[in-house]
């Protein structure tokens, strides 16, 4: 089942997208994008596959030969293992490195909230992969290709409520996370004015392992629907202890359950949990969305997710930001150029919207793991 969320967003899909390049185009070389990879730590399973999208499109790119002849696309990568300290470490080198064009960044926000300031005083382009915090973006220098999750868990909470018809709902939260608290906070919001009483909030870190106790606190107020705000562990967790202690109402999850490594850890404990998506590769419609899974399965051996695809998102936006400009281009054109794109081609979502330096997509998907591992729309059969 499809919701559209974003109707005057939609509207700048028909724009142009892709301008013609000059004429002499961008001379013969390496253009490079510094890359802040967070492929160790506790969430390099994200980081991963973030990092190897990005790798797939810079592969793509430059075989391609969609920037000229001679021209090669390539990531400077250095770890910081989702420590602030590290990641400003990493952006003043990439700062320092006039060979760097632009760089890319960040899952956890407040990660990207520190480098903000730094590249916005060096001039030098940022495009976020992963920080879901709004307002990060501040053209042309900060850009984000993260699907903000905000409004599809509204719209998930909202179609849970249509469909389930609860009269009481309980709700778990990382309270060591603003993003998710935030998110939260408007699920609720959505919940509560669809007429459906708050019984109960339970608090977890997103360092906790034992969700033991606070699974039986949350069926203590004996709620008819219980949604999980939480980062993918905790998630898990949760989800997996409710089951356990028999709770067979309905539990609303939200896009952290998406990677197929959630299904591999979990089985069946996960169906019918229904979570929002702006991308699966079970559900590839267009012939980029196909090519996209196709070609990452091939090289990664494992398909892509909505971590990957947004990854691949970032080096397709600075790509279609090059290939407007001509001869050798400063941080400065490229960043101007990346501020005059209205939609983001070639995309895997069958619509990408530039609203603000904030990617944006149509409609939210809503769907759930089935007991045999597929992904489907939820409820199944509508």
């Amino acid at each position: 089942m499809r919701i559209c969320w974003r109707m005057a967003a939609a509207l700048l899909i028909g724009g142009a997208a892709m301008p013609a390049a000059h004429a002499d185009g961008l001379a013969a070389g390496d253009y490079r994008i510094g890359f802040v990879t967070e492929n160790t730590g506790p969430i390099a399973f994200a980081g991963l596959s973030y990092y190897h999208g990005a790798q797939l499109a810079a592969e793509e790119i430059t075989a391609s030969g969609r920037l000229g002849a001679g021209v090669k696309l390539t990531l400077a990568d250095k770890e910081s293992g989702s420590d602030p300290a590290r990641a400003i470490q990493d952006m003043h080198q990439f700062i320092a490195d006039r060979s760097i064009l632009a760089t890319s960044c960040c899952i956890l926000s407040a990660v990207a909230g520190s480098l903000k300031p730094i590249v916005l005083g060096a001039g030098m382009p940022l495009v976020i992969f992963g920080a879901t915090a709004p307002g990060l973006p501040k053209p042309p220098v900060v850009y984000s290709m993260t699907i903000l999750p905000g409004p599809k868990d509204v719209a998930t909470a909202q179609h849970a409520v249509e469909v389930m018809h609860p009269k009481t709902a309980a709700y778990f939260v990382s309270a060591d996370n603003d993003a998710f608290k935030a998110r939260m906070a408007a699920g609720q919001h959505a919940v509560e004015a669809a007429g459906v009483k708050t019984v109960g909030v339970v608090s977890v870190l997103s360092s906790d392992t034992d969700f033991t106790a606070p699974a039986t606190q949350a069926i203590g107020y004996a709620p008819d629907m219980i949604l999980v705000y939480t980062t993918q562990t905790p998630a898990e967790g949760i989800i997996a202890a409710l089951r356990a202690r028999g709770y067979a109402k309905t539990i609303v999850g939200n896009d952290v359950l998406s990677p197929a490594t959630v299904f591999k850890k979990m089985g069946a404990t996960v169906a019918d949990v229904p979570f929002p998506i702006s991308f699966s590769a079970a559900l590839a419609a267009t012939p980029e969305a196909k090519a996209f899974v196709a070609a990452y399965t091939k090289k990664f051996d494992a398909p892509p997710d909505i971590y990957s695809a947004q990854g691949y998102q970032v080096v397709q936006f600075i790509a279609q930001g090059l290939h407007v400009l001509s001869g050798k281009p400063t941080r400065e054109s490229l960043g101007a150029a990346l501020a005059q794109i209205k939609s983001v081609e070639p995309n895997v979502y069958g619509g990408e919207p530039m609203v603000d330096g904030q990617a944006e997509t149509k409609d939210t998907v809503i769907v759930a793991w089935t007991k045999d591992g597929a992904i489907a729309p939820w409820p199944s059969g509508k």
